[in-house]
This record gives C-alpha cells, sequence and structure tokens, in this order.
C-alpha cells in the first residue's frame, strides 16, 4: 500500500516538474504568449468570484424571502384565515350485535357490540364560488379569499327494512370566521341540531326505498388553498357534480387533485366542473392560489443564473475589444466587473425597503451608470462606451427583466442571446483573427 502511494507520489512530482519546464520554456520562447494566457486567466477568475458571490446572495434572497412569507403567512392565517379543508359528508347506519366474550376466570359474558356501515349518496350536488381577498403583511402578498359554498346531499335508505341512519357533515378546517350557515333537509329549515359548533348531524329512521336531500351552505374565508375532500370517506357517490368558479389570476390544481371534466375562463374568472357517476376516489377536489407581486423566488432564480449573464458579458466584451483593437488591461474588466456586481448587490438591500421590481430597475440603472460612466474616464474611444452600453443592455436589462415573465423567461434570454451573436458576427465578419490574438 505504501508503495503504491510513494509511486503515485513520485508520478505526480514528475507531471509537475514536466509542467514547470515546459511553462519556463514557453516563457522563454514567447513571453505574449504565456502573458496573453495570464491575462484572460485573471478575467476568467474575476468572472468566476463574482459568478460565486452573486449565487451566494442568491441563496441569501431565497433564504430571507422564504422565512419573511412563512412568518407573514402565519400571522395571516391567524387573523384571516388558512388553508381550507371541507371533509366529505358520511352516511351510514348503525345497528347492535350480540358477541360473546369468555373473561380470565372462564365467566360467559354476552355484550351488545355497535356496529356502523358506510352507505352511499344518491347524489352530492355542490357550488363553489371563490373570491380573491388579497391580503398583505409588509411589502409581501398573500392570496387571501372568500368563499360561498352550497352543497345538496341526497341520501336514501336502499335495504328493504327500515334503518336507523346518521348523516354527519363536519365544518371546515382551517377556515377563519364561518358565517351564514344554512341547513335545511327536503326543503324545510332543519332544526333538530342546536350546535353547529362541532357539526351538522341528521339521524332519523328511513323506511325502505325512502330518501331525504340535506342542503347545507356556509360562507368562510381562507387563503392559498381550498380542498373537498372525497379521498378519505370512500364512500360510493351515484352522482357528483361539482361547480368552482374561482378569479384568481394565478392558481393551479395540486398533485394527486381530480381533473376537472370541463373549464372556462373569461376576464373576471374560471368555472370549473367536475361530473362522474357512481364514483369512489382516491383523490380529492382542490385548487391551490398564489398572487402576482411576491418575486423573491423570482429574484433568488435570477441570482442563481448571474453567471450565465456575467460570462456572456464578458465574452461579448472580449470579441469586440479584440476586434476594433480596443486594448483593456485586466484591472479595466475588474472594475467592470464590479460595477456589473453592483446591481446583484445593490438590489439585494434595496429589495428590503421598497418593492421588488422598483429595487430591481434602480439597482440595475445604478450600476449600469457606473460602467458607462468609467467606460469614459478610461477614455478608450465612444466604440468602447456603445460596445459596453450593448452588452449591458442585452445582458443585465432584458436578463433580469426576463425572469419577470416566468412562462416566457427562456425563450426572451435565448432571443437576446441570438441578438448578441449576430450583432458579433456583423461586427468581426470581416477581421482577419490571425494576428488578434
Amino acid at each position: 500500500m505504501m508503495t503504491s502511494a510513494a509511486t503515485i507520489f513520485l508520478g505526480l512530482c514528475l507531471v509537475l516538474a514536466a509542467f514547470l519546464l515546459v511553462s519556463v520554456k514557453i516563457f522563454l520562447i514567447n513571453k505574449i504568449f504565456i502573458l496573453k494566457i495570464m491575462k484572460y486567466g485573471m478575467i476568467l477568475l474575476f468572472g468566476i468570484a463574482f459568478s460565486i458571490a452573486s449565487i451566494i446572495i442568491g441563496y441569501r434572497i431565497n433564504d430571507r424571502h422564504n422565512s419573511s412569507y412563512s412568518r407573514g403567512l402565519k400571522s395571516v392565517q391567524e387573523i384571516w384565515g388558512g388553508q381550507i379543508t371541507q371533509q366529505s359528508p358520511g352516511f351510514l347506519y348503525s345497528y347492535n350485535i350480540s358477541q360473546t366474550r369468555f373473561t380470565d376466570s372462564g365467566e360467559k359474558i354476552t355484550e351488545q357490540v355497535k356496529q356502523v356501515e358506510n352507505l352511499s349518496f344518491e347524489k352530492q350536488e355542490i357550488k363553489i364560488s371563490i373570491e380573491s381577498n388579497i391580503r398583505k403583511k409588509g411589502l409581501l402578498l398573500y392570496p387571501g379569499y372568500n368563499i360561498s359554498f352550497d352543497a345538496d346531499y341526497a341520501i336514501k335508505n336502499d335495504y328493504n327494512r327500515t334503518r336507523n341512519c346518521q348523516f354527519n357533515f363536519p365544518l371546515p378546517q382551517g377556515s377563519g370566521n364561518i358565517s351564514g350557515i344554512k341547513v335545511t333537509a327536503d326543503g324545510r329549515e332543519y332544526k333538530n341540531d342546536t350546535n353547529y359548533a362541532d357539526g351538522i348531524q341528521w339521524q332519523g329512521d328511513l323506511d325502505a326505498g325512502e330518501s331525504i336531500e340535506i342542503r347545507i351552505s356556509y360562507k368562510a374565508q381562507g387563503t392559498e388553498w381550498f380542498s373537498y375532500n372525497l379521498a378519505e370517506t370512500q364512500t360510493q357517490i351515484k352522482s357528483l357534480k361539482v361547480e368552482m368558479s374561482n378569479n384568481f389570476e394565478d392558481y393551479n390544481i395540486p398533485d394527486r387533485a381530480m381533473v376537472p371534466s370541463f373549464q372556462e375562463s373569461d376576464n373576471e374568472k374560471t368555472l370549473m366542473k367536475w361530473e362522474a357517476e357512481n364514483i369512489i376516489t382516491n383523490q380529492n377536489i382542490s385548487l391551490s392560489f398564489d398572487v402576482k407581486g411576491n418575486y423573491g423566488k423570482i429574484v433568488s432564480k435570477m441570482f442563481f443564473y448571474s453567471p450565465l449573464a456575467i460570462f456572456l458579458f464578458i465574452g461579448f466584451l472580449m470579441i469586440m475589444s479584440a476586434a476594433k483593437e480596443i486594448r483593456l488591461h485586466p484591472m479595466h474588466y475588474l472594475f467592470i466587473l464590479t460595477g456589473f456586481f453592483i446591481y446583484f448587490l445593490l438590489g439585494s438591500y434595496l429589495m428590503s425597503y421598497m418593492n421588488i421590481i422598483p429595487a430591481i430597475m434602480l439597482s440595475i440603472t445604478v450600476s449600469s451608470a457606473i460602467i458607462i460612466y468609467y467606460s469614459f474616464l478610461i477614455k478608450k474611444g465612444i466604440l468602447l462606451v456603445k460596445t459596453i452600453a450593448a452588452g449591458l443592455g442585452i445582458f443585465q436589462w432584458v436578463f433580469s427583466t426576463a425572469f419577470f415573465f416566468p412562462q416566457h423567461t427562456g425563450f426572451v434570454i435565448t432571443i437576446a442571446s441570438i441578438l448578441s451573436f449576430i450583432i458579433l458576427m456583423q461586427v468581426t465578419s470581416k477581421i482577419d483573427w490571425e494576428n488578434k490574438w
């Protein structure tokens, strides 16, 4: 083992020695070549350093946004209401059976044990209206909403004899205030349950083939999510019809939720319908909501993609400078990249004092102004100023604003990159590159 390690160490020493000898040899023969390698190596290191710093700031922004959003959401849910979950009601009948057991002493005991059997629903027809009521906490917005719930349940005794049946409807979990509760049985106001705080219960004898229709409605308020849970009860529903309307621009059907059978939208709201016959499902009818204006995740993603913007900007500037024989020292690149990095650094702090879009726009403006001002100071000609302005317009302004359109970010960045490539092709098409590097 020690022999193998010694052999490997000796081999590495020989490779390093050969590298040093070759480097010295090249330096003695062609100093300019080595100096150019050192120059571009330094510029590469500058780009890597600023990219790493920008990514670290992105993680900081992401953590800060998540913690701020979580704290604000908790407060909003305590004041307004949280994620509402409405459990599907239960329809069952209970009966007693005799059960015999023996004690430790051998004594025989006969007991009456209550048995419960779930029954199917003839129908569940539900109309749900969700109206956005955006809540604000600090600089963050939260997707609060008001909900109107109206359900019609038909239950029937399919047995050939009278059964004592029960209907249990739990009130929604996670909501804020629940108001306007109305209950009718076969069109008449139901008064046998005098306290709805523990849910709505109906119990009575149904003759063979007899049915009853129970209608329940209420209003409530919540945040982020609504779900009508069918999966937990595992009850057969002979006819299921659910209509849900909402006026959120940003909504989503969560994983493992039932896909609507019909959906249409206009300028005011979106209407969804779920319809099925003789259904037993392991899925719920759910929607989650979001609100535009919270760009914390988008901004952190923008910072995570900073290496792409930085290196494309460096490449654009290097090629244009070489083509037009604008001599820039690595220190020039250091100051220019520092100005570029000011955008990420300043923006990360401004977002704590103002809304994100103005903060980003202001930080880009400051960064661009500093870089263009520096390009005038070094007195390398108006062409360099135009080149830097074009690079900033593409790789700072266009790239950054693209992230505020999440559905089109990749497309916008691709178009901007292609545009910069076309500019480079036009400028450099007649350049003799043999003597430029």
